[in-house]
């Protein structure tokens, strides 16, 4: 088995390689003046007959799907025995239904393409996980949740474990389980036409430190406005963890603002706050 590197994902293959104990390939990556990409594997004597891991997180989204596609056809053409996509965040996943008349449901386009290039592939925490069925090869999804908790775990005091929706109640159950604390989920409810208020469902924060937990936070416009709430309703300390830290524009700003005393998310999606690897979760989905 060998490990090759996507663009975004360079020190996250170092550290399955390592982990693994395997060859970490050298890849080379360039811009065209007219802007097209250009990738080579330096160390492309080694593929022959190998079971290759391409580890690419697609953070940007539109240039890590054409990466994606020209490394696959690198590493047919060099004789590999299979081709694993390792892709911790996969571009187009929340595009998955139709939502209005006349859109495309992007991921099952990408998921026949995809099919098509590799024989397995590998993601983490998609938003959502009925995706699978769009893939005509193996499509393991894994979950780095557990790791958030542990790095957080001894950050709080009296905890209680959030998802912003029901949608995301799974990833706060998982989460409460490492802490060992309850959890429960935010509801909104219209006071007015001009009201809102978010609270727990069924908990009391008062006097408690809260953990949010979700798959992705983007804007943060959501976890802002129910940090101020929670703040209001006696909560001690809001900490936000997120596997993909996407943080679009002012998000962090806005977060930090609103009340949030840290922001944690992992490297599926590198940023400031990746303060977590997803590294051993990759592994253990490879070794399934």
């Amino acid at each position: 088995m060998i490990i090759v590197p996507g663009i975004n994902s360079q020190e996250l293959a170092y550290r399955v390689s390592k982990l693994i104990g395997c060859k970490l390939l050298r890849t080379e990556f360039k811009r065209f003046p007219d802007g097209e990409l250009y990738i080579r594997v330096l160390d492309n004597e080694a593929i022959k007959d190998e079971d290759v891991i391409f580890i690419q997180s697609q953070r940007n989204q539109n240039d890590a799907v054409v990466e994606s596609i020209l490394m696959s056809d690198i590493l047919r053409d060099e004789g590999a025995k299979s081709i694993t996509l390792v892709a911790p965040y996969l571009a187009y996943t929340r595009q998955d239904k139709k939502f209005n008349p006349g859109e495309p449901i992007s991921i099952r386009v990408l998921a026949k393409v995809y099919s098509q290039l590799f024989d397995k592939v590998i993601t983490i925490n998609p938003h959502e996980t009925h995706i699978k069925s769009f893939f005509e090869v193996p499509f393991i999804c894994g979950s780095a949740v557990k790791e958030l908790a542990r790095y957080v775990k001894d950050k709080l005091n009296n905890p209680v474990v959030l998802s912003p929706d029901t949608g995301a109640v799974e990833l706060a159950r998982e989460a409460a389980e490492v802490i060992n604390c309850e959890y429960d989920y935010l509801e909104k409810t219209r006071i007015s036409p001009t009201e809102i208020r978010i609270a727990p469902k069924n908990l009391d924060v008062k006097n408690r430190e809260v953990l949010i937990v979700d798959d992705i936070v983007s804007t943060g416009g959501t976890v802002a406005t129910a940090t101020k709430m929670l703040m209001e309703q006696g909560a001690d300390k809001v900490m936000v963890a997120c596997v993909h830290p996407v943080l679009i524009g002012d998000a962090l700003n806005k977060l930090y603002t609103s009340g949030v005393s840290e922001v944690i998310g992992t490297d599926t999606f590198p940023s400031p706050v990746s303060k977590v690897s997803v590294d051993k979760v990759i592994v253990e989905l490879i070794e399934k």
